[in-house]
Formats: structure tokens, C-alpha cells, sequence
């Protein structure tokens, strides 16, 4: 009668025809994952015994080597948590978001030696530039994990591959201010109007201009003109009601400014939604807007990227409006060079506008 499976430190033999037959049964790394193997030998035992030990040390590490996924949430997340701990930027979570929609569904379940260059390249092949750009960085960055504590000799992602090619024309196009006044009609009515506003006429990022409460916003006037100023202490995230309660950085809090004739329709927008009762300057059902709800939308009217809206404020403000560099630069929320933009000047909001007001009355009677 054929003998059960002897115990041993890894894998086992089991007897099938005594003295004849062995079936060797182990567990291996795969490309698919940890699969459970067998092979049969016809011999000895000893010779049976023999074959499983040439298959350990041939195919098989005597410590199960971690699955990417393993090493993902080993290594890189809390890596990542303490790179950006304090800091408000959206980047970790465009990185978390690579790994789970992109990277997770081929990577996760694969053993790190067990990836292949071909293999690699495939897999960018069907992506778009955007998610391969992202999901390259975030599967680089978790192998070299592996590098470094010597589980694998290579990192296969830092080798050179062909990406695939860059689809968004508009990239890096701008508007101009008629064009940017032109788009004003086009968006008026819709959920993110008023952050459109923020963004094209007050220099704002896509996070901030969505952030907007009613109760930030207020008027003013200095040097003659109007101005709708809102208060930017917050930053919305990727789905709608996500909120977060800083800027990107310390010096992003600041006081956006748009000037007439555009404060107006900043201001209605204000006014409609206090007499709704609502809390936020762009809502989405019941909750704020997100900027992806905000995106889809804003795609759909075939304009430059939502947010190639601060680059165009920034050049035709300059440009167009004749509104001095330095005063442009705090109201973007930048910190100005030298040890005076570092430690002394720290005009007011009021201050700000009647620069802006100087230069901008001026450029309307040069073109009027």
C-alpha cells in the first residue's frame, strides 16, 4: 500500500508504488502568483528526495519572495506618507490612485522576481501617456524597495521604454483675454462657473477655485475699480464633498482678486446661491464639487485643460492688463526671491488691488 506524504521542511514526497513511484508536490513563485506545483519520479526514494531539493534550489527561494502588492503596502505606502506628511499637495493621492486603477489589477499578485521587461512594455503599450507617466513612477519607486534590501538584483522598471505617445494637443496652449471672455458665456450656469471665474480671471488652481465658500467672498474697491475678493485657505480633492483645509503650501493661502467686469458675475453667483442657502460657490447635487465631477464638464466644451486657466490669467494679466510681475506673484500665492519677498514684504489684500487698479485703469485708457 502506497505510504502517505513524509513531512519535511519543504515540499513532500509521497510514495504512489513502493519503491517505484514518488509524486513531488511544492509551492513555487509564478508570474500569476504562489501556484502549487507537482511533478512525479519513477526511482528510489532517495532518488525522489534528491529531485525536490534540485527543485528547491533551482526554482524556489527558501523564503517566499513578496508579491508587488506585498511590497506596495510594506514599503512604499508608509514611505509615501512620511515623504508628504504635513503637506497638503494632491500628488500622494495621484500616485494612490495610479496604483489602484492602473498598476494594482496586472502587478499586485506578481512575485517581484518575476517580472519581465517584455512583460513591462506590454503593459505600457495599452495606456494612455498620462497613466503610464503615473504608474511608471509609482511601480519604479516600490522596486527599488526591493534593490536595496538585495530581494531582487534589477529593478525591471527603471529600464528605458518606449512610452506611449502624448494624445492632449492643448497641453500647452492658452487663452487669451477675449477668448477667456468668450468661454464666461459659455460656462455661465453651470456648477463650476464660479470657479471658472476664480481660475480665469483670479489666478486661481483647479483645487482652490473649488473650494470657494459663499461666505468668502466679499467686495471692494480700490484706485477707482471693483473687485470681488475670495478668500483661498482650502483646496477641493478629486470627488465631489472632498475638502481639504489647506493649500497646497503655506504661502498659497492668500486672497484671490478679480476685477470689474468680471467681479460681477463672481458676485451673482455669490448672491444666487446665498439666497439657495447654500454653502458652497460650486455644488454638485447636495455636496461641493470635486474636480473631477468639475473636469468632465468642463471637457465637454472642448476648451484648453481647466487648468491652463491660472497659466492664461498669469500671461494676459501681465500682457494684456500691464499688471506688475511682483504684484502677480503674491496674488498666485508664490514667495517672492530674496531675503526682502522671504522675511519683509507682506502686503495687504487692499494693497495688492490698488497696484492692480493702478495699472490696470491705466492699460483700459491706453486702449480706450
Amino acid at each position: 500500500m502506497p505510504r502517505k506524504a513524509r513531512r519535511r521542511a519543504w515540499g513532500s514526497v509521497t510514495e504512489m508504488t513502493r519503491g517505484k513511484k514518488y509524486v513531488l508536490r511544492w509551492m513555487e513563485n509564478t508570474p500569476q502568483g504562489r501556484r502549487r506545483r507537482s511533478r512525479t519520479v519513477y526511482g528510489t526514494y532517495r532518488e525522489a528526495c534528491n529531485e525536490l531539493a534540485r527543485i528547491q534550489a533551482t526554482r524556489c527561494d527558501e523564503r517566499a519572495m513578496p508579491t508587488v502588492g506585498q511590497l506596495y503596502e510594506a514599503r512604499y505606502l508608509p514611505w509615501l506618507e512620511r515623504k508628504y506628511e504635513g503637506s497638503e499637495s494632491s500628488t500622494p493621492n495621484s500616485y494612490k490612485r495610479a496604483w489602484d486603477s492602473v498598476c494594482a489589477r496586472r502587478w499586485a499578485d506578481v512575485p517581484i522576481g518575476q517580472i519581465k521587461p517584455l512583460d513591462v512594455q506590454e503593459w505600457l503599450d495599452g495606456m494612455a501617456y498620462g497613466n503610464a507617466h503615473w504608474a511608471l513612477v509609482v511601480m519604479r519607486r516600490t522596486l527599488d524597495f526591493a534593490v536595496n534590501l538585495d530581494q531582487i538584483p534589477a529593478n525591471p522598471f527603471r529600464r528605458k521604454y518606449e512610452m506611449p505617445r502624448k494624445s492632449s494637443e492643448h497641453q500647452k496652449n492658452v487663452y487669451t483675454l477675449r477668448q477667456a471672455e468668450a468661454m464666461l458665456g459659455r460656462v455661465e450656469g453651470l456648477p463650476y462657473e464660479a470657479a471658472y471665474i476664480l481660475a480665469a480671471f483670479g489666478g486661481c488652481r483647479t483645487g482652490e477655485s473649488l473650494a470657494v465658500r459663499v461666505e468668502d467672498v466679499r467686495e471692494i474697491e480700490a484706485g477707482g475699480v471693483r473687485f470681488a475678493v475670495a478668500s483661498i485657505t482650502k483646496q477641493a480633492g478629486n470627488m465631489n464633498g472632498e475638502v481639504v483645509g489647506r493649500t497646497k503650501n503655506a504661502q498659497s493661502a492668500r486672497e484671490a482678486i478679480i476685477p470689474e467686469p468680471y467681479c460681477d458675475a463672481l458676485l451673482r453667483v455669490r448672491d444666487q446661491r446665498a439666497a439657495d442657502g447654500l454653502k458652497w460657490l460650486c455644488m454638485m447635487g447636495a455636496s461641493q464639487m470635486g474636480k473631477a465631477a468639475a473636469g468632465a464638464m468642463w471637457r465637454k466644451l472642448g476648451g484648453i485643460p481647466f487648468a491652463s486657466l491660472r497659466n492664461s490669467w498669469r500671461t494676459f494679466a501681465q500682457f494684456e492688463w500691464g499688471v506688475g510681475y511682483d504684484t502677480l506673484e503674491l496674488l498666485m500665492g508664490h514667495k517672492l526671491p530674496g531675503v526682502t519677498g522671504q522675511h519683509y514684504l507682506r502686503p495687504s489684500t487692499e494693497q495688492l488691488a490698488e497696484d492692480f487698479a493702478a495699472a490696470y485703469v491705466k492699460k483700459q485708457e491706453h486702449l480706450g
